[in-house]
């Protein structure tokens, strides 16, 4: 009997703990935000704006890189070789569609003067806001030559269910982890987002600043919903972060359609990508081409 001894205060420490973090934490959204811009914590698609908040990001990025690295030497020779393009930009993730505009979302443009939008092909499209709901974090941008945008990905036209498997392509981190689109996968871990919000699903695809604006996708190739927020436990006595392992919230795709009538229309319409079942790899080489590199300064 000694043997098992152990694991009844094995269990009860394990329940203690779990108890101390649901009296003592509070799950909150925070924004993926564009590259060099601080992660605010507070309610699903809202963010401090300001220049303050930059400074304070640009720390916290050094601090984490440093101690990824260990050496403050190597995170200077990374930011070297970044263009001129996106030196000191925010940076996010954007995708167009049928009707020639681009989708990201509100927090990667807002307060900015100068905006362009960069393709896989590397040709840089000077764009604007049209539209924006700084509600539900969206906003939708007209570039300068519709023609070069590259085809449009197909909306869903119908909720995902419980446990689809879903993924996201975009840009995080790129003063980092480079321009070349990433890749993650996940599932939809629960129909409604935080607080039950029926506007947005939990997902595990894991996300990181650069991923807001991209297209959450199912495995037909349709996009089911836009990146908005990761997952984060908040200490209620100092404020500090404890960030979630594969946990995110994605706005529901129903909040773009909702937008779209409301733009001017264009003739002709762009290509739209088909919407087809495919294996992971199939999609990923049909889909990258068409997620865009939001720039905002």
């Amino acid at each position: 009997m000694k043997k098992y001894s152990r694991k009844p205060v094995g269990w009860v420490l394990a329940l203690a703990l779990t108890l101390f973090m649901v009296i003592f934490a509070e799950c909150v959204a925070v924004p993926p935000l564009p590259s060099r811009q601080s992660m605010t914590a507070g309610p699903a698609c809202t963010v401090i704006n300001s220049h303050e908040s930059r400074r304070i990001c640009q720390q916290f990025d050094d601090r984490a890189q440093i101690k990824t690295k260990g050496s403050a030497t190597k995170i200077q020779a990374r930011t070297e070789v970044i263009s001129d393009t996106l030196q000191g930009a925010s940076v996010g993730t954007g995708w167009p569609t049928m009707s020639g505009y681009v989708v990201t979302s509100y927090h990667v443009v807002s307060g900015c003067d100068e905006l362009i939008v960069i393709s896989r092909l590397g040709e840089e499209l000077p764009a604007r806001v049209i539209l924006r709901d700084q509600v539900r974090d969206i906003a939708l941008l007209e570039v300068s030559d519709v023609g070069k945008l590259p085809p449009a990905l197909p909306l869903a036209k119908t909720n995902a269910r419980l446990g689809t498997s879903v993924f996201t392509i975009g840009f995080p981190r790129v003063h980092v982890m480079g321009k070349t689109p990433k890749l993650f996968t996940g599932v939809i871990s629960s129909v409604n987002g935080l607080h039950d919000d029926p506007g947005s699903y939990h997902t595990t695809v894991p996300i990181q600043p650069g991923n807001s604006g991209g297209p959450l996708l199912n495995m037909n190739g349709e996009v089911i919903g836009v990146v908005t927020s990761m997952l984060a436990l908040r200490d209620r006595e100092n404020g500090n972060l404890r960030m979630l392992q594969s946990a995110s919230c994605v706005l529901k795709i129903a909040s773009v359609k909702k937008l779209l009538p409301l733009l001017p229309k264009r003739d002709p319409l762009i290509e739209v990508l088909p919407r087809r079942l495919a294996s992971l790899e199939a999609l990923a080489e049909r889909i990258e081409g068409s997620i865009l590199i939001v720039v905002a300064r």
